[in-house]
């Protein structure tokens, strides 16, 4: 299977975020699954179908579809909403100077490839 540029450019987005995810945040501490909930997962779903054509599989977990003994199943470009996320960017905390400017450039880049390949997520 070929990886396009989208596909990498997630892929990279998804190991930069790894370690400030397994890492934890304030907002959602108390949470197992951090900031994970079902409406994301259902948006990837609807996600994968309609820009990709592709049927997400379930893993049989009680509270979110997709979430497998070691995180989300699900590859980083069909789950745009949750691949793009990192809680101290979101809510304001924020990240060391380098590391925000990699975030942004990197969102920026997976954006503009996104509306080139007319696989924009939407934000809801």
């Amino acid at each position: 299977m070929t990886v396009d540029a989208l596909q990498a450019l997630y892929r990279e987005m998804a190991a930069f975020t790894k370690p400030v995810c397994n890492a934890g945040c304030e907002q959602f501490a108390g949470n197992p699954y951090r900031c994970c909930e079902r409406r994301y997962c259902e948006l990837a779903r609807t996600f994968a179908r309609e820009k990709y054509g592709v049927m997400l599989i379930e893993t049989g977990h009680p509270l979110l579809p997709f979430m497998g003994e070691a995180g989300c199943v699900v590859e980083p470009h069909l789950r745009p909403i949750c691949a793009l996320h990192a809680c101290p960017v979101s809510y304001g905390r924020g990240l060391g100077v380098e590391a925000m400017r990699r975030y942004f450039s990197l969102r920026h880049s997976i954006l503009t490839e996104a509306a080139a390949q007319n696989r924009m997520p939407t934000f809801e």
